[in-house]
Parts: structure tokens; sequence; C-alpha cells
């Protein structure tokens, strides 16, 4: 099944193991917008443009039951992009690091030629600056991530350290999610909780820590957890995972997980 017939011949090439890539499992989004308004309120954008835009479809009647979908759409970073060709000043760049789509505002003119090549409307014209905006998969939340030297460590800690506090590793799961017990708790790689005198052990300083940054605004203020998002490569476990239980479609960098039999597809034409 065809996600509204977007996906004939326009899926790009696949992602690369270091390409940022959103999982969206449309069974779980139900319609609440937090997306939308996370990502107005990161970007400060203007009344009219919204990066991501949560289509309603339905209400239909399937198998006696009345459903309703919700589908996030939002820039699907193609590979390769449609919308870099035609942008006459080079605006519209791709990283090669991840495979980010972005716009470099300092260049744009606001010819609005990479808007006619884009085949999803994913950009728009913000009438305040006279320059054409996407989304950037808030590209400036991902290059938080920074890998800091045992002195960094010192230093940026040193209160903690000097009060006899300690620094922890934090475990995460194959999904990028920070590892918590039931009750909510951090856990350790064994699996026990961090709390009350394990968190006040000392422990040896690491050589070197690794910060894994900040994830997207829109998957981070998900109500539903319904989005997604990070590496390929430490999400193909949770895409193969969900291919038994959805019908997994891609387009560009984001991938869809559809109701396999209750989804309410609308009337062509």
């Amino acid at each position: 099944m065809e996600l509204f017939g977007l996906l004939e011949g326009i899926e790009g090439k696949p992602p690369s193991d270091n390409t940022v890539v959103m999982v969206i499992d449309l069974k779980r989004c139900l319609g609440c917008f937090s997306c939308e308004t996370s990502c107005k309120m990161e970007h400060d954008l203007s009344l009219g443009p919204r990066l991501i835009r949560v289509m309603q479809v339905g209400p239909k009647t399937v198998k006696g039951r009345v459903r309703t979908l919700y589908m996030p759409m939002l820039c699907y970073h193609c590979n390769p992009a449609p919308c870099m060709p035609p942008c006459p000043t080079g605006a519209i760049q791709k990283r090669t690091q991840d495979g980010i789509v972005w716009i470099e505002a300092e260049k744009c003119i606001g010819c609005r030629q990479c808007m006619q090549a884009c085949p999803y409307g994913a950009i728009q014209y913000d009438t305040r600056t006279g320059k054409a905006i996407k989304c950037d998969f808030c590209k400036h939340r991902v290059d938080y991530r920074k890998k800091y030297t045992k002195d960094e460590i010192e230093q940026i800690y040193r209160n903690i350290l000097q009060n006899g506090g300690s620094l922890r590793t934090v475990v995460f799961d194959e999904k990028g999610n920070v590892k918590r017990d039931s009750k909510g708790r951090l856990v350790g790689e064994d699996g026990e909780p961090l709390s009350g005198r394990k968190l006040a052990e000392k422990v040896k300083i690491p050589e070197e820590l690794m910060y894994y940054g900040l994830w997207s605004s829109c998957s981070t203020k998900c109500s539903s957890e319904c989005m997604t998002f990070g590496y390929y490569r430490d999400l193909k476990g949770y895409i193969d995972e969900l291919k038994g239980k959805r019908d997994i479609q891609r387009i560009g960098s984001v991938f869809y997980a559809l109701p396999k039999d209750d989804f309410p597809v609308p009337r062509r034409g």
C-alpha cells in the first residue's frame, strides 16, 4: 500500500548508518499537535509557517468502526534532494555527515524556486524575513554532540567533584532513550537503579565522555511517543521490530509505520 501515492519512485537512496532519521508510528499518533507547537517555539516562527504539519485523515468507517488517522508531515531530507538544483545561490545544502538538508538564510534570496521543486510542500515562505524556510531536523540541537576529555570533565564538573559527588555514564536503550526502571529511576549497565547511596559513591573519572546532544524538538515533545529520532544505525533494530506489526514505508530519511489492517485510506481524485 502506497502512502497517499507519495512513494511512487521518489523514495530516494537508502540512508547510511550515520544518517539522522525519523520513525513515525502512525498508530500511536493521537493528533495532539504538540510537535507543531514545540517546533514553532523552538524556531521562533511567525504566525503562518509550520515546519511540521499534522494532517487528519478521516473520520472514516473501517470494518464497522469509525477511525481517524493523524499523519505528521515534514521535510523528508531526500537523497538526492530535488530542491537543491533549482536554488540559484546554493542556499540549500545537504550535510555529508548526517544527511540533513538545510537552508543557509544568508544566501537565500526568497526566489521560491525550491518551493516549486519540492514534491511534498515542505518548504514554505516566511513573510517576516522574506526567505524560504523548512524543517532542518533541529540540526542546532543535533550539533550539541561533543566528546569531552578528562581535563574538560574535571573543569566542567569541578564543583560536584570537589563536594564528594560523582559522575555516572548514562545507559541508553536501542531507541536512544535513557534507560529507566518501572519507577523512573536511572539504571546502570547491570540494570540496577542508580539511586540513594549508589549515586553518592565516588567513581573513577573516565578518560573521555561523549555527550549525546539533543534530538529534534518535535520528537522530544511528542506526548504519545510516536516519533523516534536518531541515527539510522541505532534505529535499525527498532524498525525491524516494527515490521512485523506495521507496514513500513520510507520517504527519504523518514520512516512511516502504518497500521496494517485499519488504515483509513482517503479518496483519490
